[in-house]
């Protein structure tokens, strides 16, 4: 349960990131210095490109993480169902001795 837990963690990590490189994109002087800076490596659309790509990687992992959570607490709640039934079918058949 607690990779689970540190995956969740890391997507959401890599969503704030990429949101955040978006945001600073978006401001003018932030933005011109972006793109001084990656405009040797890949031109103008290198920030907003790493932006958009974080994003979509945190939210199809947070998804993806959810989907296993859910999955796991419902193979808890069924084991702990069928213990308490197997506590009560027990104890009643101690009583009836």
């Amino acid at each position: 349960m607690g990779k689970r837990i540190v995956l969740t963690v890391l997507w959401t990590i890599l969503l704030i990131v990429g949101l955040t490189i978006g945001i600073l994109a978006l401001v003018p002087n932030v933005q011109t210095a972006i793109q001084n800076a990656s405009g040797a490596v890949a031109g103008g659309a290198f920030a907003p490109s790493i932006a958009v790509a974080l994003v979509l990687l945190g939210l199809w992992g947070i998804a993806a993480n959810n989907r296993n959570l859910k999955h796991a607490v419902d193979i808890i709640s069924e084991a702990d169902r069928a213990r308490k039934e197997t506590i009560q079918l027990e104890s009643t058949r101690y009583m009836q001795k």
